[in-house]
């Protein structure tokens, strides 16, 4: 989890000028994590063509959080997803996009750690 907390705050201030917005654990699966921005850089000023399909701008993002993890030795498989905000959430303002239209979807990068993650980890707990 630290190793989590180190990139959504300070890799993600280095990079983006600001923290993530949230970091999360999976309720449903142990080995999954999820750092979320209600405005990453990616997808706030780059658009996808129609034609383009399902093309994620934010994969780029969770290259970058794949290449920490794997340079730290956390072996683990990053993927970027857009999720519609629910009813009453409300994204922080920023002032950088304030002449933007609101955002309807939430940036969401989902780590999955791979098992020797959690075998080592319990090894050092012994």
């Amino acid at each position: 989890m630290n190793i989590l907390q180190f990139i959504s705050t300070q890799v993600w201030k280095a990079l983006f000028g600001k923290p993530a917005d949230s970091l999360e654990r999976s309720i449903d699966h142990a080995d999954e994590f999820m750092i979320v921005d209600f405005e990453p850089l990616t997808s706030t000023f780059v658009s996808v063509p129609s034609d383009f399909g399902q093309l994620s701008v934010d994969a780029y993002m969770s290259g970058i959080v794949a290449g920490v993890l794997s340079g730290a030795g956390f072996n683990a498989r990053v993927t970027a997803h857009s999720v519609k905000l629910e009813a009453g959430e409300n994204p922080p303002s920023s002032s950088n996009s304030s002449n933007m239209p609101p955002r309807r979807e939430k940036a969401v990068f989902l780590i999955k750690f791979s098992q020797e993650v959690f075998e080592r980890d319990a090894a050092m707990d012994r």
